[in-house]
């Protein structure tokens, strides 16, 4: 059969706009999870005018694959594929965030500080007062060291091993066992984060109970919350080097995963 000349340019047009959603498709994933991307303190506009600005600049020249979506079924079910590989690369990026609010969150525990909680806007929980604390300072660090150019790099190469409209191998063995180790090394990171704040209580518990059998009379537990929040403030501002260093690494480390993840799921 032979094609009518001015279907050509219509059938580009086509293809073209496939690519443009499946890219936004992509990075509207990135947004849905990624730190800094996803605060709700970043204007909602600002995150949609962004979103098209970054997929106007890849749209022609992100590799694509050569099998684009037929049919409006096919087109959905590759948009929801997009959507939910950037959904993983911004996961992966917040476990930096996970991890060190999460060694707030034991800080608060030990220091007494956990029932001082309040409803942060930003996160849409309700956060104690340390885990607050730790987030802004790995949010710092996180930008310092230009942690969000290293998540639009991670989205900008993931097109070069997966081109947009290509499915991801989401069912690899390998993906699960990497989240599954890195889970285990963020984890262990946490636990070097709170280890001075939670060995100084307890050695301050173990203080006062030898206190209270010395001298009965004395109401430790009431002592206790008055000692204890200082003890901790003061452990906390002693580590801080010690803290900034480990975010730093856990964003170097981050950065690795993000490579070995891609390569795991082409």
């Amino acid at each position: 059969m032979e094609r009518h000349p001015e279907y050509g340019p219509m059938i580009l047009s086509l293809a073209q706009a496939e690519v443009f959603f499946l890219v936004l498709a992509r990075i509207a994933g990135v947004f849905i999870q990624a730190p800094l991307l996803s605060s709700r303190s970043f204007v909602s506009s600002a995150k949609i005018a962004f979103a098209i600005w970054l997929t106007l600049i890849l749209w022609f020249v992100v590799p694509v694959t050569s099998n684009l979506p037929g049919t409006p079924l096919s087109l959905a079910i590759t948009l929801v594929a997009e959507v939910a590989l950037g959904f993983l690369i911004g996961f992966v990026s917040n476990l930096i965030f996970i991890a060190v609010q999460t060694a707030g969150e034991i800080m608060d525990m030990q220091m007494g500080l956990s029932v001082a909680t309040a409803l942060d806007p930003v996160f849409g929980a309700v956060i104690s007062v340390v885990g607050r604390l730790t987030f802004y300072v790995a949010l710092v660090v996180f930008v310092v060291l230009d942690g969000h150019h290293m998540i639009l790099s991670a989205f900008h190469q993931s097109f070069s091993v997966i081109p947009a409209g290509q499915f991801a191998n989401f069912a690899s063995y390998g993906l699960v066992t990497q989240l599954m180790q890195l889970g285990g090394v963020l984890w262990m990171t946490t636990i070097k984060l709170a280890a001075p704040i939670v060995l100084l209580i307890f050695l301050s518990d173990f203080t006062f109970g030898i206190v209270s059998r010395v001298a009965p009379q004395v109401n430790v537990f009431m002592l206790g919350f008055q000692v204890k929040p200082m003890l901790g403030l003061f452990a906390f501002l002693v580590t801080l080097p010690f803290l900034i260093k480990q975010i730093g690494n856990m964003i170097g480390l981050i950065g690795q995963e993000l490579v070995k993840l891609l390569i795991v799921i082409k």
